[in-house]
Parts: structure tokens; sequence; C-alpha cells
């Protein structure tokens, strides 16, 4: 583990990236391999902050998710604030 990458040692880890909305971690794992639940998609992406996941069937849907986090509602309401605020 590192500062830099703090859940590469996960089981099923595939990528990470620091949110810009919140500076918290977004993580793409394979969902079976991360014992999550895999049934809407074979990668499962995490607001490690907000525990939110969403799953996708493609690591391209995987990478947009995890850099838009469109699937973390408090993520979302906390980037409306900022656009009002």
């Amino acid at each position: 583990m590192s500062k830099r990458k703090p859940y590469n040692i996960k089981a099923g880890y595939i990528a990470s990236l620091r949110s810009g909305i919140n500076k918290g971690w977004v993580v793409i794992y394979d969902a079976e391999k991360a014992s999550l639940d895999n049934k809407d998609g074979k990668y499962a992406v995490v607001c490690e902050q907000h525990t939110q996941i969403v799953n996708v069937s493609s690591m391209p849907k995987a990478r947009t998710s995890m850099k838009s986090v469109c699937f973390c509602s408090e993520c979302q309401s906390k980037q409306e604030v900022k656009k009002d605020g």
C-alpha cells in the first residue's frame, strides 16, 4: 500500500483515482475477485468515502463512472452545492 494508491492491496483492485468533487478515492474492482455483487456487471466502481457502488459491464464504462462519480448521490449533492454556492 502507498499514499499514492492506497487501495492497490485490496482483492480485485484494478484502478483508482482521487475524486475532484470530494478528494476521496474512487476505485474500480473486478467485482467477483473483490467478493462484491457482480450480477449487474463485471466491474464494481466504488466511492470509498461514501461506500456507494455501481456495477458496469466494461472498462470504458467503469473509467467514465470513476471520473464523474455520477453514481454517488452524496458526491453529486456536494457538486450541486458547489455550483449553487
